[in-house]
């Protein structure tokens, strides 16, 4: 078979050849693979899937490292999981992509957050907690939640008062990186607690036995009829906190377990009521810091917020309206333009979430 181009004879059936592509360099398979993953560790399970070769050139993704986290990817889902032994629905937040992943035992466990891309289950026997790589399986076990109240005891209005699974306000992950950036050892799982006024934050390592407290002194002189800190945000291996006032801090591990400033709020004077609320959420941008400070002035409204970027370098906050974004309070950032059923730069409650993008993907 021939062709005719330009005034010149090629003979296709000798310019098409058969590809063996089980056959590549091992080094070339990893290198395509780790570019990949830089976009998305689902493509990096996918190129993996093609073949035997392809898959022993990878590293294996069951470990629970930072690079294998599916940061954003969302499950829509309450508490309770699904009980109709059906799988459960993700979407990227970025792409608008939606997959169905089957989680296992869903009738024995209930979701109580997500950090980074990591699902935080308790186990409704053994109470205790796990985090889960939902794309890649990879879990590890904590400590329960009895251990947590004997650490974290409240010492406000209701010292009776108990931290359990609906205390769980927010979950994140702290890592700590060699200079090369890669994770000297596996993730630290940190909690931010509420009961009653009262707040906590705690901290574990895979494969402890035990959770320990942070201290929180430096949120003591903040007073009023809310708690002094909501919920957080894990970011990039680290985990942020808001304060009721507008205040971000950060949780460091060492050399003690504390809790640290790192932006103040300067440009609302106005509305830094002591009894209003905070809430951190992803910039969905590729900035440093990617975090927003949302300040509704009515609880959960769809209008009324302030949007406050947090600028790390400088430690303050300023006041930026979110752009191509649609936020979903307290902590789930997605770009409009990829779901339908949303409306650009307006702010939801979480159930308003999931009854929307539930429409989206059924």
């Amino acid at each position: 078979m021939a062709a005719q181009v330009s005034g010149a004879r090629i003979d296709v059936g000798q310019t098409l050849e058969e590809r063996d592509w089980a056959g590549l360099v091992p080094e070339l398979v990893s290198k395509i693979a780790d570019h990949l993953l830089a976009d998305d560790v689902r493509e990096y399970i996918r190129i993996r899937a093609v073949c035997k070769l392809w898959r022993s050139s990878t590293i294996d993704p069951s470990l629970l490292e930072p690079r294998f986290f599916p940061r954003n990817w969302l499950l829509i889902a309450g508490e309770h999981l699904r009980s109709d032994d059906k799988p459960e629905r993700f979407v990227n937040v970025r792409t608008g992509a939606s997959i169905r992943i089957r989680l296992p035992d869903p009738h024995l466990h209930t979701h109580h957050g997500n950090a980074e891309g990591l699902l935080l289950l308790h186990h409704n026997f053994t109470d205790k907690i796990y985090l889960l790589n939902p794309l890649t399986m990879a879990f590890t076990c904590l400590p329960t939640m009895l251990i947590i109240h004997e650490v974290a005891r409240p010492r406000g209005e209701f010292p009776n008062n108990m931290y359990n699974t609906d205390s769980i306000k927010a979950a994140g992950i702290v890592v700590n990186v060699n200079k090369q950036g890669r994770a000297r050892s596996l993730p630290t799982v940190v909690l931010s607690l509420t009961t009653g006024t009262d707040t906590a934050i705690v901290y574990t390592e895979p494969g402890d036995h035990v959770w320990r407290a942070v201290n929180m002194s430096c949120t003591f002189d903040v007073k009023g009829k809310q708690p002094a800190i909501q919920g957080g945000l894990s970011v990039r291996g680290r985990f942020y906190v808001p304060t009721r006032t507008g205040n971000v801090l950060t949780v460091e591990l060492q050399p003690q377990p504390r809790l640290r400033y790192v932006a103040k709020m300067t440009v609302d004077p106005i509305h830094r009521s002591f009894n209003g609320s905070s809430y951190l959420v992803p910039s969905c941008d590729d900035t440093d810091c990617g975090m927003l400070l949302v300040r509704p002035r009515r609880p959960h409204g769809r209008l009324g917020c302030k949007t406050f970027a947090v600028d790390l370098r400088n430690g303050s906050l300023s006041q930026q309206d979110p752009s191509r974004v649609t936020i979903f309070l307290p902590s789930v950032t997605l770009l409009s333009s990829v779901f339908p059923s949303v409306v650009e730069n307006t702010i939801y409650s979480r159930g308003q979430m999931i009854r929307l993008l539930q429409g989206d993907y059924i």
